[in-house]
């Protein structure tokens, strides 16, 4: 069941600012080193970026974005697989498929622990840090396509 889009936007808002208070408990790189420290701090902070990176991209996919489509820019792809509402948005310059893809690909990383792996775990944190500006901003393009509407 999908959310209103006003009610979907408000959720994703809701994450990128944990999202962003997150990223500013943190250090700009995260190490193996850093990662054994068992800092409580650091741990909550991690915690909270995961999670909300991983809210924020779920509820821009599962409720954003092809209602954004369809009531704003008018798309008829209600019915439609998410691949081809991805492609009429790229079409309009809301995003880029690659870049979502991207987002989708670190997303399904998050929800796997590698707790045998810290390098690997250490290399997904960080690249989560790096693509939690372009998430946000993707939040703030379609916040001002709706709000123009």
């Amino acid at each position: 069941m999908s959310l209103p889009l006003m009610d979907a936007l408000r959720q994703c808002h809701l994450h990128a600012g944990y999202l962003q208070a997150a990223l500013s408990d943190l250090p700009h790189l995260v190490t193996e080193q850093t990662l054994k420290q068992k800092d409580a701090a650091l741990i909550r902070a991690l915690d909270q970026l995961v999670l909300r990176y991983i809210k924020l991209q779920d509820t821009l996919g599962e409720h954003v974005l092809r209602a954004l489509a369809v009531q704003v820019l008018l798309e008829p792809v209600e019915d439609l697989p998410l691949a081809d509402v991805l492609n009429r948005l790229e079409k309009h310059g809301v995003l880029t498929v690659t870049e979502w893809l991207a987002h989708r690909k670190l997303r399904n990383a998050l929800t796997h622990e590698y707790p045998d792996q810290i390098e690997r775990q250490a290399s997904v944190l960080n690249e989560t840090m790096v693509r939690t500006n372009a998430l946000v901003e993707l939040l703030a393009s379609v916040q001002s396509l709706v709000d123009a509407r």
